[in-house]
């Protein structure tokens, strides 16, 4: 069993921020999608518990809800095949574990990011080159935009089991847990702050074995 580390939600570049709240809970802004809107795809302003946080620009856009944890079918979706960030995804198989993680801010405050919850693989949609038809993948953006915009550029989707969860409240990701995940093979650079040493790190997604895997599975389990 393994278990993997994907980097979501808006980020830096983006004119928006996920906000962390005084009492650790959160809202998980997704990325806006590069396509303009058409159904299915999914509108911020269709996410009521979270399009007040974006500017109002935003609110007629096509958003990649991804993951979609609270989903009835919770699923996430990454170009396994394509985007060299989710090659190391194509090794992921049932039983394994994908920990979320998010760079979330506090009003007037600096960012961090923090772990925002977690899927447990059921199953996976591979390489998807056609419309596979109906199916628990239905509600995955990736599915969304590629039926909005007839582009199938052989994506994956991940199927959630039950233990799948978004996290009522956040769990900080700092240098000391970094460094617990990742063995001690962080180096921060004297150029570099600790969220840009983080963000530059899980920016792919990464495979975490051994201590690191347990620690995060037994967050996950918490």
């Amino acid at each position: 069993m393994a278990v993997f580390l994907a980097n979501v939600g808006v980020n830096s570049a983006h004119a928006a921020f996920s906000p962390l709240f005084d009492d650790g809970t959160f809202a998980l802004l997704p990325i806006p999608e590069r396509h303009p809107w058409r159904p299915p795809m999914v509108r911020l302003a269709d996410l009521a518990d979270r399009c007040t946080y974006a500017p109002s620009s935003w609110r007629t856009r096509a958003v990649h809800l991804d993951p979609d944890l609270d989903a009835p079918q919770p699923t996430y979706g990454d170009n396994c095949r394509r985007a060299a960030r989710a090659f190391s995804l194509r090794r992921a198989k049932g039983g394994d574990l994908i920990a979320f993680l998010a760079r979330l801010q506090r009003k007037d405050r600096g960012a961090g990011f923090h772990l925002v919850g977690c899927l447990e693989i059921e199953d996976a949609l591979e390489d998807v080159r056609r419309d596979p038809g109906p199916g628990w993948w239905d509600g995955n953006a990736h599915l969304r935009r590629a039926r909005a915009t007839d582009t199938w550029d052989e994506f994956w989707v991940f199927k959630g089991t039950p233990a799948t969860r978004l996290f009522s409240h956040a769990v900080p990701f700092r240098m000391d847990e970094a460094q617990r995940v990742f063995d001690n093979t962080l180096r921060r650079r004297d150029d570099r702050t600790e969220l840009q040493t983080i963000g530059s790190y899980t920016r792919a997604v990464r495979r975490v074995e051994g201590a690191g895997e347990e620690w995060l599975r037994t967050i996950c389990r918490s």
